[in-house]
């Protein structure tokens, strides 16, 4: 599936980009904030999995859902 690129302009915290770029080792900027994003995108998957797997937990004795007021919340 091709991609589609837009020109965007963004006000972001200098620092924080510079950080994140040596974090994950990228050349350029637009390469950072490409992977940061595609980061956030794994760990909201990653976390609604979690979430999935923790509901069928509940309720089947020896598990306390601590979250519900935060997963109501949301």
């Amino acid at each position: 599936m091709a991609t589609a690129r837009r020109r965007k302009n963004l006000f972001i915290d200098q620092r924080r980009l510079d950080r994140v770029k040596a974090l994950l080792n990228t050349e350029t900027e637009t390469d950072a904030i490409d992977r940061a994003l595609a980061l956030a995108e794994d760990l909201a998957a990653f976390e609604a999995e979690v979430n999935r797997g923790l509901e069928t937990l509940v309720g089947r004795g020896g598990f306390v859902d601590r979250f519900t007021s935060r997963r109501s919340a949301e």
